[in-house]
């Protein structure tokens, strides 16, 4: 079974070698920590920004690694960049710790161009991996103090993709065989700019 720190360093693998098949494109990662990921983009030629809600984590980024541009921001509040900004926006398993998913979508949509790529990953999640989890891990993996907030298969990734905007053009899997993987990779491409708020706002 992989170690949470193997997945972390495989999927940042996967995203590296997604960047390095691109040249000279503007990149925001999302909760960059501090900022060691931007700087890897920036040695192979990328202009690398980051964004983090923790303020102490931007400022050492920024100590670090001056010639990026880090910001202290809330994805769920508003970016701090503008329309159709970035060529590629990377936010590796975030979105499972995202209270308002159509507002975080939305947001992506706003700060890329069309043609874009919004890349994430977040914990897999299916029928079969549910049943198990049903079986023998129910409270643990619910636990209502753990940080995750939502929990996705494919499709419903998909589903909250493809409603605003995004194509979803690539997908691999890490950790364990296929059908019972931790986590799930994903590219997706903007075709179109479109905002759609969630029907059960209230």
């Amino acid at each position: 079974m992989s170690s949470p720190e193997e997945i972390q360093k495989i999927r940042l693998q996967y995203f590296l070698d997604f960047a390095k098949d691109r040249k000279n494109c503007k990149i925001l990662d999302i909760g960059c920590q501090s900022g060691d990921l931007c700087h890897e983009l920036t040695l192979i030629g990328h202009k690398a920004y980051g964004v983090d809600v923790v303020e102490e984590l931007i400022t050492e980024a920024n100590r670090r690694f001056p010639e990026n541009n880090f910001k202290c921001a809330d994805c769920e509040k508003g970016l701090p960049f503008e329309n159709n900004f970035f060529d590629i926006v990377w936010a590796g398993d975030i979105i499972e710790h995202i209270h308002f998913t159509d507002v975080f979508v939305n947001e992506m949509n706003r700060v890329l161009r069309i043609g874009g790529f919004f890349v994430l990953s977040t914990p897999m999640h299916n029928k079969l991996k549910n049943v198990i989890i049903s079986l023998y891990r129910f409270e643990k993996h619910f636990d209502p103090e753990f940080p995750h907030l939502r929990f996705y298969t494919l499709n419903s990734l998909k589903s909250v993709l493809e409603k605003r905007g995004f194509h979803i053009e690539g997908v691999k899997y890490i950790g364990r065989i296929k059908p019972l993987a931790n986590s799930i990779f994903v590219i997706s491409r903007k075709r179109e700019d479109k905002m759609v708020m969630s029907q059960h706002r209230f």
